[in-house]
């Protein structure tokens, strides 16, 4: 993924009967997450990685090279399933 590429999540935000939280791409394919996917993937508002992982750092008082490479697998994993562009 290129360094500087600024993102932008893609899809929406549902729930299951049981109240499981999914994110539903635009093609209607939708993934089982859990609340932290959903703040890393709400963050993407035309960020690049960098800025998304320096954002959650600070809000969850964390070190930001702890959080790089979760954040970084994670957008790519979205990106994949059409939920980041």
């Amino acid at each position: 993924m290129e360094k500087d590429r600024k993102l932008t999540k893609k899809g929406w935000i549902n729930q299951t009967p049981e109240g499981e939280l999914l994110l539903v791409n635009e093609s209607g394919v939708a993934y089982k997450v859990n609340e932290s996917i959903i703040v890393v993937w709400d963050a993407f508002n035309d960020k690049t990685v960098d800025e998304v992982v320096q954002e959650i750092a600070s809000q969850i008082d964390k070190d930001p090279e702890e959080l790089r490479e979760p954040i970084e697998q994670l957008a790519e994993a979205l990106l994949e399933a059409e939920l980041l562009a």
